[in-house]
C-alpha cells in the first residue's frame, strides 16, 4: 500500500526539487490518503493499516493529515485567479 511507483516524471521532479526524504513522502501519502478519504465517500483508505505499515499511532497520521489540509486550504485561499479584481470590489466608492 505504502510502496509508491517513483516512475513518475511529476514524483521525481517534486522529490528532486524539495529534497524530500522517505518520511516526508510517506507522511505527503498518507495525508492525501486520508484527506481524500474525507471527502471523497468512494475512495475508501484504512488509517489502522497506514499507521501499522509505517509503524506510527494513529493520532499521528490524522496529525499529518490535518497539517497538510490547512496548508491546502490556506494555499488554495492565496491563489489568485489572475484576474484582476473589479473596480467596484477594490473599495467602497473611491468617489463618494
Amino acid at each position: 500500500m505504502m510502496h509508491p511507483d517513483f516512475s513518475s516524471k511529476r514524483a521525481k521532479k517534486l522529490i528532486h526539487e524539495h529534497g524530500l526524504s522517505e518520511e516526508e513522502i510517506q507522511q505527503i501519502i498518507a495525508s492525501a490518503r486520508i484527506n481524500l478519504a474525507t471527502f471523497d465517500p468512494e475512495y475508501r483508505t484504512n488509517v489502522t493499516q497506514i499507521a501499522d505499515m509505517l509503524q506510527k499511532s494513529r493520532p499521528t497520521i490524522y496529525g499529518w493529515a490535518d497539517r497538510a489540509l490547512e496548508a491546502t486550504i490556506l494555499s488554495l485561499r492565496n491563489i489568485r485567479s489572475g484576474r484582476p479584481r473589479k473596480e467596484r470590489e477594490r473599495g467602497h466608492g473611491a468617489d463618494g
